[in-house]
C-alpha cells in the first residue's frame, strides 16, 4: 500500500516528468507550514540557471491535483520550497488503517526478504553478565524484533566460546576457590580469575560434590571435570539471567564442539590465501590492504588459533540458513574493533559476498549513581552484574536507556535519572502517553471507533502525521540497524499525543468517534514500538 509520501513523490516526479528533469526528490515532514515539503526547485536552480521560486512555481503547475487527490493543497514558498497538505480522507484513512491493522501496522511483506542470522551476547561462560552483555542484549533483541516485523525470518544465536584457553583458567581458578574451603591458605595461581564470582562457583562445585576432591592431585582428567562443572554452571545463569531480562536465543552453538564434530578444518582447507611462514598457517588478510597483518590461523605446534575457529563458523551460520539472500550479524563490543576486517575477508576468501557479514561494534556504558560511578559489584568485587542493575532499575529502564543511544557512542546510564517517575525521564513519558490514552478510551466507551473526513483539528493532524511515519521509520531500521531510532520516534509521538490531549475535548465532542479512532490508533503505535524493545506498555499509571 502506497504512503501518502509515496504518491507526493509520484506527484513530484510525474511533472518533473512532464518538464525533462530528472532529480531525485526528497521530501520531508513540514513542522509549520503544510505537512510535506520539497526542496527539489532549490536543487534544480543551478542545473536550470532559473530562480528556485520560478522553478518551483512551474513544477506545481504541472501537478494534476485531480489525479492525486490525497493533496489538498500545495503552495510555494520563499526561497523555492514547495509545501504540501494532505487531504482530510487521508487522515481519516491512515487512523481507520492503524486500527484495522493492529500491531500489524508498520510490518513489512516478507516476499524476497532473505533471512538473518543475529548473534550478540555470546560472553565467555566464565562468570556472570556484566552491564557491557545488558546493552549487547537489549541491542541484539529489539534488532531481532525489528527485523521480524520488517518480514525477515530471523534466527537468535549465542556462540558458546567454550574452546580456548580462559575455559583453563577458569576451571584452575574454581579449584582452588574450592580448596580455599578447605584450607584458606591454598594459593591462587598467578594467571586465574580472581573475582568473587569464583567463589561462588566453587561452594556450587561444593554444594553438588562436598569433599570428593578434597586434596586431590590437579591432573588433567580432574580440569576437565572443573572446567566442564564451570561452563555449565556459568552457563545455566546466563540463560537465566537472559530469560529474566525477556531475552531468548533459537540456537546455542558450542565452540569446541565445532571441532568435535569436525566443522572447523574443511572450511580453513578451502581459504585461497593462505601460506606457511615459520611453520605456522598464515592468511594474507592484509591483501587489498583490510588488515594491518596477516593472521595466524594455525600455530607451528598444529594448535589452531580463535580465529581459525571463527572463519569457520561465520561460514556455517549462514549455510544453515539455507537461503541465497541470507545474511549474517554479528553483535560485538568495541573492543574486537580489530577483528571485523580480518572476519569478512575470511568470509569472502571462502567464496561468499561480503554484504551477506554486518558487524556492529558498541562502545562501553558508565553507571552512575549520585553522581559518582560505580563499577564494582557489592557482591563478586567485580564488574557490576546485568542481574544487580536490573534489581535496582528493573528491565525497562535499562532496554530503553542502552537502545536510545547509537550503539557506536558511549553511554552514562544515571541510575537517579533512569528511575524517575516524571517529565524528565523519556521513557515515563512515553508509557504515561499511552496509559492516558487506555484511560481516556475506557472513558469513550467506543469498541472499534471509526475515523471520518470531518477531522480538521490541527493537534489532531499532527498527531496523525507523526503516526505516518511508523512504517518507514520500520523500514530503516531493517536497513541501517539503528534501532537508536525508536525511542526519539516514541517520545516525539507521546509529545504530539499529549498536545492532542491538552488541547482537544474528545468526550462528548461532535467529533468524539473520530477523535476516538486516534486515541486508539496511537496506543496501537505506542504499545508496538515499546513492544519491540520488550517494553511494558502500561494500562494504567
Amino acid at each position: 500500500m502506497k504512503t501518502t509520501k509515496d504518491i507526493i513523490i509520484a506527484s513530484l516526479n510525474e511533472a518533473l516528468e512532464k518538464l525533462n528533469i530528472s532529480k531525485p526528490i526528497v521530501l520531508t515532514e513540514s513542522k509549520n507550514y503544510g505537512d510535506y515539503s520539497s526542496n527539489i526547485a532549490l536543487t534544480l536552480q543551478k542545473d536550470l540557471g532559473k530562480k528556485a521560486i520560478d522553478i518551483a512555481q512551474e513544477i506545481v503547475r504541472n501537478i494534476d491535483l485531480n489525479k492525486f487527490k490525497e493533496i489538498s493543497e500545495i503552495k510555494v514558498a520563499e526561497p523555492g520550497f514547495i509545501n504540501f497538505w494532505v487531504s482530510n480522507s487521508v487522515i481519516a484513512n491512515t487512523i481507520n488503517q492503524i486500527n484495522n491493522e493492529g500491531s500489524t501496522y508498520g510490518s513489512i511483506d516478507p516476499k524476497g526478504k532473505g533471512a538473518i542470522n543475529v548473534e550478540f551476547v555470546s560472553a565467555n561462560p566464565t562468570g556472570y553478565l556484566h552491564i557491557g552483555h545488558a546493552r549487547n542484549a537489549a541491542i541484539g533483541a529489539t534488532l531481532c524484533n525489528i527485523l521480524e516485523k520488517a518480514g525477515h525470518r530471523v534466527v537468535r544465536e549465542y556462540l558458546v566460546n567454550d574452546y580456548g584457553n580462559q575455559m583453563n583458567k577458569m576451571a584452575d581458578s574454581i579449584f582452588a576457590r574450592y580448596q580455599q574451603i578447605f584450607n584458606p591458605e591454598f594459593p591462587m595461581p598467578e594467571d586465574s580469575y580472581h573475582g568473587g564470582d569464583m567463589i561462588e562457583f566453587a561452594q556450587a562445585f561444593y554444594d553438588i560434590h562436598k569433599d570428593e576432591y578434597k586434596n586431590v592431585e590437579y591432573t588433567d582428567e580432574i580440569r576437565k571435570t572443573f572446567r566442564s562443572f564451570g561452563r555449565d554452571f556459568a552457563l545455566k545463569n546466563i540463560i537465566e539471567d537472559m530469560k529474566k531480562f525477556g531475552v531468548t536465543f533459537d540456537i546455542f552453538t558450542s565452540e569446541a564442539e565445532q571441532y568435535a564434530k569436525n566443522r572447523v578444518w574443511p572450511a580453513i582447507h578451502r581459504l585461497k590465501t593462505t601460506y606457511k611462514k615459520d611453520g605456522a598457517t598464515w592468511l594474507e588478510t592484509t591483501k587489498g590492504g583490510k588488515d594491518d597483518k596477516d593472521r595466524v590461523i594455525i600455530k607451528s605446534n598444529g594448535d589452531s588459533t580463535y580465529f581459525c575457529a571463527d572463519i569457520a563458523y561465520h561460514e556455517q551460520k549462514l549455510l544453515e540458513l539455507n537461503d541465497p539472500n541470507g545474511k549474517i550479524v554479528d553483535i560485538w563490543g568495541a573492543d574486537h574493533s580489530g577483528y571485523v576486517e580480518r572476519v569478512k575477508f575470511s568470509f569472502e576468501d571462502l567464496g561468499h559476498r561480503r554484504d551477506q557479514i554486518e558487524i556492529l561494534l558498541f562502545q562501553l556504558i558508565r553507571i552512575m549513581k549520585n553522581g559518582k560511578e560505580v563499577k564494582m559489584s557489592k557482591r563478586l568485587g567485580t564488574s557490576l552484574t546485568l542481574r544487580e542493575l536490573a534489581e535496582e532499575v528493573g528491565n525497562d529502564a535499562i532496554r530503553y536507556f542502552l537502545i536510545d543511544r547509537s550503539y557506536n557512542s558511549r553511554i552514562d546510564f544515571d541510575i537517579n535519572k533512569v528511575t524517575d517517575n516524571n517529565e524528565n525521564n523519556p521513557m515515563y513519558i512515553i508509557k504515561y502517553a499511552h496509559a492516558r490514552a487506555c484511560q481516556l478510551l475506557d472513558k469513550v466507551g467506543i469498541e472499534n471507533p471509526i475515523a471520518s473526513d470531518e477531522l480538521d483539528n490541527e493537534y489532531a493532524q499532527k498527531l496523525v502525521a507523526e503516526l505516518k511515519e511508523y512504517p518507514e521509520l520500520i523500514s530503516t531500521m531493517a536497513k541501517t540497524y539503528k534501532v537508536n531510532l525508536l525511542p526519539p520516534y516514541l517520545l516525539k509521538l507521546s509529545k504530539a499525543f499529549n498536545s492532542f490531549y491538552s488541547n482537544t475535548k474528545v468526550l462528548g465532542s461532535p467529533n468524539e468517534q473520530s477523535l476516538a479512532a486516534l486515541v486508539k490508533a496511537t496506543k496501537i503505535v505506542l504499545a508496538d514500538g515499546l513492544k519491540l524493545m520488550d517494553i511494558e506498555a502500561p494500562e494504567k499509571m
